[in-house]
């Protein structure tokens, strides 16, 4: 698999394609994926969950130094390059506001900086991403108790991860921020990557169309998925609006917040609704890594 240099941030070490040698020397366990592609190429069977999760583990020792990352089957296992991507672009955002900033909460000194994940799910990839990569200190929410305790072992069984990364259960499932920022508490940005189905159906139909379009007899998600992490009443334009609408109740407490937006049609109803909310100021930064297209949706509050 490749990725265009010219598609992803300028920071991002993921450019180019996988070197799958320096991979496999620093995890083993990848070298049973390897496999050989019409053109001569050494690649894996990016549909292979199994494959996918060893990638992903043997990128994360290579690029990250976290050396134990394993999910069991049946939970989404997300592209780390596209990941990084995200909190690379949102780093930009943290460090021009950190620039404009005088007297407020985060005053250009030396505190660190703190984001909070939205759904941080059994992976904690953008928790784990965001500290190892920029140091930051990194509360991660999480309606799924089952995804927190899988979460928790990948932490605990990383030194580098344990005092950098907090979890904390959304008790309220019908709530983003609520029940999750604690009074007088300030992140300097906020990351979701939403539920993108409106239901365990459609979930399940767009994966059969996929597995046919590829040509696959077996039925399934490469990138695995549970029922919170996949899909929620309304879907993504409901999840997000929720997010909007709830932000402006923590004006004060967020410096950036910031979505993944992945269907283009939500564009424009997300972008009116956050101009509804009062002075804001919004940004939005597109992404691509390969052919799956993407937009990171970022507003603050300026009054």
């Amino acid at each position: 698999m490749s990725t265009a240099p010219s598609l992803l941030h300028p920071n991002n070490p993921h450019h180019g394609r996988y070197d799958l040698k320096l991979l496999c020397q620093k995890h083993p366990a990848l070298q049973a994926f390897i496999q050989t592609n019409p053109v001569g190429l050494a690649t894996i069977d990016f549909s292979n969950a199994a494959a996918v999760q060893t990638l992903n583990a043997a990128l994360l020792a290579s690029y990250y130094q976290v050396e134990f990352w394993q999910l069991p089957a049946g939970y989404l296992c997300p592209p780390i390059p596209g990941r990084a991507d995200y909190l690379h672009y949102a780093a930009d955002l943290v460090a021009d506001l950190i620039k404009q900033t005088s007297g407020s909460q985060h005053d250009g000194s030396a505190k660190p900086i703190r984001m909070l994940d939205i759904g941080c799910g059994a992976n904690c990839i953008y928790p784990i991403l965001a500290t190892r990569s920029f140091g930051w200190q990194v509360v991660g929410s999480e309606v799924d108790t089952n995804a927190l305790k899988i979460a928790k072992t990948i932490i605990s069984a990383n030194n580098n991860l344990q005092s950098a990364i907090t979890l904390r259960h959304q008790k309220q499932a019908g709530s983003i921020f609520q029940g999750v920022i604690n009074p007088d508490e300030y992140f300097d940005l906020s990351v979701c990557n939403p539920p993108f189905y409106r239901s365990a159906q459609e979930a399940a139909a767009v994966n059969q169309q996929k597995w046919q379009k590829l040509g696959k007899v077996k039925q399934g998600r490469n990138f695995a998925g549970s029922a919170s992490e996949l899909w929620c009443a309304g879907g993504e334009l409901a999840f997000i609006s929720k997010m909007i609408a709830e932000s402006k109740q923590f004006a004060q407490q967020v410096g950036w917040f910031t979505t993944l937006v992945s269907q283009r049609q939500h564009h424009k109803p997300l972008l009116a609704l956050i101009k509804q909310q009062g002075k804001v100021q919004v940004k939005q930064q597109k992404m691509q890594q390969g052919q799956k297209s993407s937009l990171l949706l970022a507003w603050r509050y300026t009054d």
